[in-house]
Parts: structure tokens; sequence; C-alpha cells
């Protein structure tokens, strides 16, 4: 969701903006490589998935927030 709200906001051709924001990625992963702690984070498995959401994230909020409307009207 955060990629593609970046996205829109970079501008309103999609190609474009998926490419720019995949050029901005690529250069601060190229800045962050000089360093060695970060190098060593980038390289490890968790780095791969650190934008990529839990699973049934969206089911759980929505169960969430439909018991607190449940409880509400039933209060």
């Amino acid at each position: 969701a955060a990629t593609a709200a970046l996205t829109r906001k970079l501008g309103q051709d999609d190609a474009t903006a998926r490419q720019r924001l995949q050029d901005a990625m690529t250069k601060a992963q190229e800045i962050a490589m000089s360093y060695p702690r970060l190098r060593t984070r980038l390289d490890a498995p968790a780095a791969n998935d650190y934008a990529a959401a839990p699973e049934k994230t969206f089911e759980s909020g929505l169960h969430a927030l439909l018991d607190g409307l449940e409880r509400q009207r039933a209060g």
C-alpha cells in the first residue's frame, strides 16, 4: 500500500513513477553498501521481506473493526 501511495504521489504515469522509485531504491542501496553494518543488514534474508505485510493483516484488522462496531452497537 505504501508503494502504491508513493507511486501515485510521484506522478500520474505509473511506469515513470515506478522507475523513479526503483532508481531511488537502487541508489540508496548502493550508498548503504559502503557501510559495513548496513551492508550486513541488506545481505540478511530479512531485508527481502522488510516491506511485506504479515499474513492475514487485512482480515485481522477488519475483524477488529467489526468487533468494535458490534460492541458499540450492543452497548
